[in-house]
């Protein structure tokens, strides 16, 4: 049993580094080498867990998914239908540090051949991924619509794509550099009060 948690602490922190490995360098630059140096481990460490710089790179993708979802969730705090939406939006812009950490993470991956498989599957993950916020979204919308907050007949698919939009914007305008984090910040909090206010007139 202490094996198995000490094996489990071994890996988590091997995922964690190269998560900020690949923050600072991107995925191309990323090596099995830099990764084990950054966590403190032996190269052979790092090959015992995962098979290949692919099976790593999968990890850390799913671990920033797991961190925005982690962060999703604290922010929601039994909200529902607008108020969800709205801290949703809030909890997944550059906003901090770790915010836009993540973003960068996200970015990195894009445009990378090697990584396009585990790109391809963030995108079809019915949780955590591209397809998991979609589903979140129109329901936020649709308890809107149960809660009277808006009309019953908005148009759930095309607002979840308009809040898809104004999340992947401004998460990619600030991806990658911290000097954007304050206007983001503004950004964020203007458009999506306009955001709100378009819906509640339709």
């Amino acid at each position: 049993m202490v094996n198995s948690v000490r094996d489990s602490d071994v890996k988590c922190r091997i995922v964690t580094a190269a998560h900020r490995v690949v923050a600072s360098q991107g995925v191309h630059a990323s090596t099995m080498r830099g990764i084990a140096a950054e966590a403190g481990v032996t190269t052979g460490a790092v090959t015992h867990y995962f098979a290949d710089k692919a099976d790593v790179m999968a990890a850390v993708l799913e671990y920033n998914n797991r961190l925005a979802t982690e962060r999703v969730t604290e922010r929601v705090a039994g909200r529902r239908g607008l108020a969800a939406l709205a801290a949703t939006v809030e909890a997944l812009v550059p906003s901090d540090e770790l915010s836009l950490q993540a973003w960068t993470v996200l970015v990195a991956f894009w445009g990378h051949a090697p990584a396009q498989p585990v790109l391809d599957a963030w995108v079809t993950e019915a949780t955590s991924g591209a397809r998991g916020l979609r589903s979140w979204l129109g329901k936020t919308l649709g308890d809107a619509v149960e809660l009277g907050e808006l009309d019953a007949g908005v148009d759930i698919d095309h607002e979840t794509e308009r809040a898809l939009v104004l999340i992947a914007g401004l998460g990619v305008m600030a991806g990658g550099f911290p000097q954007e984090l304050e206007q983001v910040r503004r950004r964020t909090k203007a458009m999506l009060a306009d955001y709100l206010d378009q819906l509640k007139q339709r």
